[in-house]
């Protein structure tokens, strides 16, 4: 009996040490956040920057969150990015624990902007404003020479357009941005120009945007023409000549231009030459008074039994 005591022993403590081994996996994050290719984003920015750094992706039951890193070159801490979550269906198993949703309130949304940009007095904008996929909301605010920004969108469709069955699913959106020198227009050309890449492939109801809108009616219809428009001056195309700009000149302006006037100059004759035999005059009077000019005589010959002056 001892010995089959023993024996048992020893067969319990080889499978709880077999036990042990096989629940080693190695080291790994424990939140379940990878990086994965950057061709991978669900988000973009827009065509020219900013640059992207990395992604890290984290699956939930319930959805896909990514953060896009961008290039941040501003002195305020932190690191600029867009997230995007989409929920709807994942291949992330049973076992995981499901992504918290935020509803888009003002209240809740300053909030998660003075913890993402801490130390920036942030202000809420208090214009409606929207961009390719519906409106949005942000908070702009400057700590030194930086500007930063704080925007969030969700995108779904109407709740009269949406049921379990069909156009169901959510996408949120933020943006975290800083810059050194930037303007608030700059900051929010990123808002307006990012790209929603990514989708839920294998459920065709999944559909955060709602049906497509309806065609203009005037399309197609007897008296709703269109016209086409000239594009601006510095759009035209290459290959486009310039035309050569007509000046209305008056027939009196133009007579002036074809015949311009002549201002003659009058004509000085030389004087002669002083004859041989000639003096220079005396600068004094025959009295010899000072500034006295005295014009000498011509010449003269006796003639015909005259005598010179």
């Amino acid at each position: 009996m001892w010995c089959s005591g023993k024996a048992v022993g020893l067969i319990v403590l080889v499978l709880l040490s077999l036990a042990g081994c096989t629940a080693r996996e190695g080291a790994r994050v424990p939140t379940g956040a990878t990086i994965v290719p950057t061709e991978n984003a669900l988000v973009l920015p827009p065509p020219g920057g900013p640059e992207i750094l990395n992604v890290v992706e984290r699956r939930f039951g319930n959805a896909v969150e990514q953060d896009v890193n961008l290039h941040t070159s501003a002195s305020t801490p932190g690191q600029n990015y867009l997230r995007a979550t989409f929920f709807g269906p994942t291949d992330a198993g049973l076992d995981q624990k499901t992504a918290a949703y935020s509803a888009v309130r003002a209240s809740e949304m300053m909030r998660e902007a003075r913890r993402a940009i801490p130390g920036v007095p942030l202000v809420q904008s208090p214009y409606f404003l929207q961009n390719s996929y519906g409106p949005f909301g942000y908070a702009f605010g400057r700590r030194g020479g930086d500007a930063c920004l704080y925007a969030w969108q969700q995108i779904r469709p109407p709740e009269s357009q949406r049921s379990p069955l069909r156009s169901y699913g959510t996408i949120q959106v933020r943006l975290r941005f800083c810059a050194t020198g930037a303007t608030e227009n700059e900051l929010l050309s990123v808002v307006y120009g990012y790209t929603i890449s990514g989708t839920i492939i294998g459920d065709p109801s999944w559909n955060p945007y709602g049906p497509p809108p309806p065609v203009d009616v005037g399309l197609g219809r007897t008296g709703s023409p269109i016209y086409r428009t000239e594009p601006p001056s510095d759009q035209a195309p290459a290959l486009e000549r310039p035309r050569r700009a007509v000046v209305t000149v008056p027939a009196r302006a133009a007579a002036a231009i074809e015949k311009p006037e002549v201002t003659r100059q009058p004509v000085v004759a030389p004087l002669p030459a002083p004859q041989a035999g000639g003096s220079l005059p005396s600068p004094t009077g025959p009295a010899g008074a000072a500034g006295t000019v005295v014009v000498p005589l011509p010449p003269c010959a006796p003639q015909g039994g005259t005598a010179c002056p």
